[in-house]
C-alpha cells in the first residue's frame, strides 16, 4: 500500500509538471522574446541590466523615474535622420523610450512624403512615441535653423523625469543610457567648445543646444517661447540667454563631437577637458556617443555635393603620417569618411521604407 501511494504521488507530480511546462511553452509562443524585450522607461525594473545594479541616487524621492530619447523633425530629411538615429539606438541596446516630435499638419490626410512617412511609421514602429506639435520658427539667421526652436517642445514631455534631446543632423555612435544617471538639473548641456576662445572666462562661454539633457517643465517651456518671441533669436541664443548661469555643464568630449573636428589642425579646444591626452581620431570615434555633421561649406550628408566639394573637405593626410599600433595611417580621413559611409548605408536601409505606399 505504501509503495502504491508513493507511485501515485510521483505520477501526480509528473503530470502537474508536464501541464505547467506545456502552459509555459504556449505562453512563450504567444509572447516571443523579441516582443517581450522592448524599450521601457522604468528604472526600477532595469537598473540591474542597464546601470549594473546602481539606481540613480535620487530615485528614492520619485516613483519609477521615466526616461526618453527625443528627436524632432520639421521636414522629410530630418525625419529620415531621426528614424536612422532611433534605429541606431535600437542597435546599441538603448533601453528607454523614443519620442518623435513633428509638425501637426503631417497628421492630416494627404500625399506628401511626410504624411505618408508618418502613416508608415505608425505601422512599422508601434513602440515609438509620436508627438505632433505646432512648429516654432524664427526669421533670424540661416534658414536652415529657422525651425530649430521646435526642439523645445521636449520641455512639455512632462510624463518623463528626464529626456535626452539631440538634433537629428547628428548620428548616434554608442548607447547613451548612462547620461540619465547624471546629477539632477533642469537643463544640462555641453559647451559649444568650437565657438569658445580658450582664454574666455566661464561666464562668457557659449552653451551648445544641439544636445540637451532636460527635466521637462511647462514653466521653462513657456519662458523659452516667450523669450523666442521677444527676441526673434534661434535656439542656441535663447538657451544661452535663459540658462547660461544655471545650466549644468556636460563634458563636451564624447557627446558634442563635430565631424569638423577631424578636419581641424588644432584640437586644443576639443581636448581642453583632458589636456594631458593627445588627439587620436580612431580613439575619439570609437569612444564617442554622438557626432554632429558640421563640415561647412560641404553640404549636410542628405544634400547633394560635388566631387570638388568632397575632395576639398577631406581631412589632410600628411606625407609623414604613419600607421601606429592604435590607429591607421590617415586616421582623421578614415574616421571622417567612415561617418558619411555609415550615414549613407543607414539612409538606404531605413528611409526607403518610409515612403512606400
Amino acid at each position: 500500500m505504501l509503495l502504491s501511494a508513493k507511485r501515485t504521488i510521483i505520477a501526480t507530480c509528473a503530470l502537474v509538471s508536464c501541464i505547467l511546462l506545456f502552459g509555459f511553452n504556449r505562453l512563450m509562443d504567444q509572447y516571443p522574446a523579441a516582443q517581450m524585450i522592448r524599450p521601457t522607461a522604468s528604472v526600477s525594473n532595469l537598473s540591474e541590466n542597464v546601470f549594473g545594479g546602481v539606481n540613480p541616487y535620487w530615485t528614492t524621492e520619485q516613483e519609477k523615474p521615466r526616461f526618453a530619447y527625443v528627436q524632432y523633425a520639421t521636414d522629410f530629411d530630418y525625419l529620415c535622420n531621426a528614424m536612422m538615429n532611433f534605429a541606431r539606438l535600437e542597435r546599441f541596446k538603448a533601453h528607454f523610450d523614443r519620442v518623435l516630435i513633428y509638425p501637426k499638419d503631417w497628421e492630416e490626410p494627404g500625399s506628401s512624403r511626410e504624411q505618408i512617412a508618418i502613416t508608415n511609421i505608425r505601422k512599422q514602429y508601434p513602440h515609438l512615441k509620436l508627438r505632433a506639435v505646432e512648429v516654432i520658427s524664427t526669421s533670424m539667421g540661416d534658414p536652415t535653423w529657422h525651425k530649430s526652436l521646435t526642439k523645445f517642445h521636449a520641455f512639455v514631455l512632462t510624463e518623463y523625469t528626464r529626456v535626452l534631446v539631440f538634433d537629428s543632423d547628428s548620428m548616434v555612435l554608442n548607447n547613451m543610457d548612462h547620461y540619465f544617471l547624471s546629477p539632477l538639473a533642469p537643463v544640462a548641456v555641453p559647451r559649444a567648445y568650437w565657438l569658445n576662445d580658450k582664454e574666455a572666462s566661464i561666464k562668457d562661454q557659449m552653451l551648445g543646444s544641439h544636445v540637451m539633457l532636460i527635466e521637462p517643465n511647462e514653466g521653462n517651456y513657456h519662458r523659452i517661447i516667450d523669450e523666442a518671441k521677444r527676441s526673434g533669436a534661434f535656439d542656441m541664443e535663447v538657451l544661452n540667454h535663459l540658462f547660461r548661469d544655471s545650466a549644468m555643464i556636460l563634458p563636451h568630449r564624447r557627446i558634442a563631437l563635430l565631424t569638423g573636428e577631424f578636419r581641424a589642425k588644432d584640437h586644443d579646444q576639443y581636448m581642453s577637458e583632458d589636456k594631458d591626452e593627445e588627439w587620436n581620431a580612431m580613439a575619439e570615434a570609437s569612444r564617442a556617443y554622438l557626432v554632429h555633421f558640421s563640415d561647412w561649406p560641404l553640404p549636410k550628408p542628405w544634400l547633394r555635393h560635388s566631387d570638388a566639394q568632397w575632395k576639398a573637405a577631406l581631412p589632410v593626410c600628411r606625407d609623414d603620417d604613419v600607421e601606429t599600433i592604435n590607429r591607421p595611417r590617415c586616421a582623421d580621413t578614415v574616421m571622417w569618411a567612415g561617418f558619411y559611409e555609415d550615414y549613407y548605408n543607414d539612409q538606404k536601409e531605413v528611409c526607403s521604407s518610409l515612403t512606400k505606399i
